[in-house]
C-alpha cells in the first residue's frame, strides 16, 4: 500500500529539497523524501509510504500530461524526458495528496481551464478507486488584483462545487494554513513561508501536521491520517 503526493514545487517540497522526478531534471526512482518535505511528513503521520511526484513550476495542465503515468499508476509517456513508468507495474496508489494551482493564477491561465483539469483528476480517481486529497491555493507574498481574484474564485469552487460533489474526495484549507488564519492570500502569516510563497522545512511540517489534524477523509478511504 502506497500514496503519493503530486502537483508543484510546494508539493515537491522547495526550495530545500527536490522530489524523486525533478533531481537536477532526472527521474531517480530510489530517491527517497526527507524531512520537511509534504511526502516524508504526510508518510510519518500515516504509516504508509507517499511518494514525491511534485515538480516544481508545474501548473494544472503539466501535471495533468503526467497523471496518468504519476499518479493512476499506468505506463504512459508525457514526453517529459522521465520515461513511461514512475509507479510500480500492477498497482495504483491508495491516495493521492495534490497541490497545484498557484502557477496557474500567476500565469493568468483561465480559470475554466484549471476546472476541467481538477474535474479530470476527480473523475480519473474515482474510475480506479483512489482517494484523492486536495489543497487550495495559498499565500503569495503581493498577491492582487486579478490574480487574487481568481485564487479565491477557485478556491470557493474548489470547497462548494467539487468536493462536495465527489464522495472520494477531500480538501486542506491551505490557504488557512499559510496565512494564519487571516484569508489575505496576498499576506503570508509571519515564519511560515521562507520566500513569499514557499514553505520552510518547519513550516512543511507544520503544515502537515495541520493537514492531519483537520483532514477528515471519505470512508473508504484505505489510509487514515493521524
Amino acid at each position: 500500500m502506497y500514496a503519493v503526493v503530486v502537483g508543484d514545487s510546494i508539493a515537491e517540497g522547495e526550495p530545500a529539497g527536490k522530489g524523486r522526478l525533478n533531481m537536477m531534471g532526472r527521474f531517480v526512482p530510489d530517491l527517497l523524501s526527507r524531512p520537511g518535505q509534504l511526502s516524508y511528513e504526510l508518510a510519518q503521520r500515516s504509516g504508509v509510504f507517499h511518494y514525491n511526484h511534485g515538480m516544481g513550476g508545474q501548473g494544472c495542465a503539466l501535471v495533468r500530461a503526467r497523471w496518468r503515468r504519476d499518479v493512476l499508476a499506468e505506463e504512459s509517456d508525457p514526453l517529459d524526458g522521465r520515461g513511461p513508468r514512475t509507479l510500480p507495474a500492477g498497482t495504483r496508489p491508495v491516495l493521492a495528496y495534490l497541490h497545484v494551482g498557484i502557477n496557474d493564477v500567476a500565469y493568468s491561465v483561465p480559470l475554466q481551464q484549471m476546472q476541467d483539469a481538477f474535474l479530470y483528476f476527480a473523475a480519473s480517481t474515482a474510475r480506479h478507486g483512489i482517494t484523492l486529497v486536495v489543497d487550495n491555493i495559498g499565500a503569495f507574498q503581493g498577491m492582487h488584483g486579478a490574480m487574487l481574484e481568481q485564487a479565491l474564485a477557485f478556491n470557493a469552487w474548489l470547497r462548494d462545487t467539487l468536493v462536495p460533489r465527489h464522495p472520494h474526495m477531500a480538501w486542506v484549507d491551505y490557504a488557512d494554513w499559510s496565512t494564519g488564519g487571516s484569508g489575505d492570500l496576498g499576506r503570508p502569516a509571519e515564519g511560515r513561508l521562507v520566500d513569499g510563497l514557499h514553505p520552510s522545512a518547519r513550516g512543511y511540517a507544520d503544515f502537515a501536521r495541520y493537514a492531519c489534524q483537520r483532514l477528515s477523509l471519505p470512508a473508504t478511504a484505505a489510509l487514515r491520517y493521524r
